[in-house]
């Protein structure tokens, strides 16, 4: 059973813990560094449970110090545990990121091999029952990358989550370090049947699709040629010197396109989960814009605060997502 119950929004993936050199140091010359959770498929948990929204995340992590930390986090931001798997042996992955200022871009280096759950066992996981109840299965193309384990499993969540009738949402999310592009269009093309959403950003879909142009269009094209419901296309679009909004468009019977409110980037990590996040509270409440407004305001937010999570209140990110009237000086 899924831990909140009915209308939980139920999300699969890999967690890390990341580690980041503090004021835009590099990693060859830190003394110390900050320490953060890391891990798209708990962003997107942790941002629907800042939202109001029961989140579950089903994961598997070694029995040790480091996997318990990683829970007591998930925990500590509203997320159901319950239904993570408990391993005695294996590792936590570990992430290393170097946030950049122009023209240093931000970079990552991963230190992941050998981890838990990439060790997982498909069989080991009865979606069936951790989907009972449940709204909607969100997972993305980070887990299928980890290993054919991974692969397996996330077939095997994502066809139990349509036979159960959830929604099923999936993120591209490409990562050179983890796949090549044909690697992850050929994922993506085997999983295609049992996606209801697909969300890329601008830049993925020109990766591994060799599509450009206006997102609509790129929207449209991937929509029709994996058959897919539905297909969110979001970016960051640079507005000024230090200044970027986000420009997302969801096409499936309809197109619809909105752009956030202006944010500066503080830490570049998270905000396609957080927007992720927006989107499915929006969609599975009122609808593709509301779901795009959600999105865009969350990830908006996001981008100011440094980490991986979305430490956000629903109240904000409503003022944000209302327009005009929002506030940018409190006191």
């Amino acid at each position: 059973m899924v831990g909140p119950g009915a209308e939980a929004i139920v999300t699969f993936g890999e967690a890390m813990l990341r580690f980041t050199p503090p004021a835009l140091q590099r990693i060859e010359q830190a003394s110390a560094f900050d320490l953060w959770v890391a891990g798209a498929e708990l962003n997107v948990a942790v941002a629907l449970a800042r939202l109001g929204r029961p989140a579950v995340w089903v994961s598997r992590l070694p029995d040790n110090a480091l996997g318990r930390r990683l829970v007591a986090h998930a925990r500590a931001n509203g997320v159901d545990t319950d239904a993570v798997e408990w391993a005695a042996d294996g590792r936590v992955g570990l992430l290393f990121v170097e946030v950049g200022q122009r023209p240093r871009p931000t970079t990552s280096l991963y230190d992941r091999d050998g981890s838990a759950f990439a060790a997982l066992d498909p069989a080991a996981f009865d979606w069936p029952a951790l989907l009972d109840g449940a709204r909607a299965l969100h997972t993305s193309g980070i887990t299928p990358a980890l290993s054919p384990a991974c692969t397996r499993a996330t077939a095997d969540a994502l066809a139990a989550a349509q036979a159960a009738g959830c929604h099923t949402s999936f993120d591209l999310n490409y990562r050179t370090l983890l796949s090549t592009a044909g690697e992850a269009r050929a994922t993506l093309e085997a999983l295609a049947p049992s996606i209801d959403t697909l969300i890329a950003s601008a830049g993925e879909a020109e990766a591994v699709f060799e599509l450009a142009g206006d997102p609509a269009d790129v929207a449209s094209s991937l929509q029709a040629r994996l058959g897919i419901e539905r297909v969110v296309i979001s970016s960051r679009l640079d507005t000024g010197h230090a200044t970027q909004v986000r420009r997302s468009v969801s096409v499936d019977v309809d197109v619809v396109q909105v752009d956030s409110a202006e944010f500066t980037t503080v830490d570049p990590l998270g905000g396609g989960d957080a927007f992720t996040a927006g989107f499915l509270a929006g969609l599975l409440a009122d609808g593709p814009r509301r779901g795009l407004e959600l999105g865009g305001a969350l990830a908006a937010i996001k981008q100011s605060i440094p980490g991986d999570f979305a430490i956000v209140d629903a109240a904000e990110v409503e003022e944000l997502a209302g327009g005009s009237d929002y506030a940018w000086t409190r006191r």
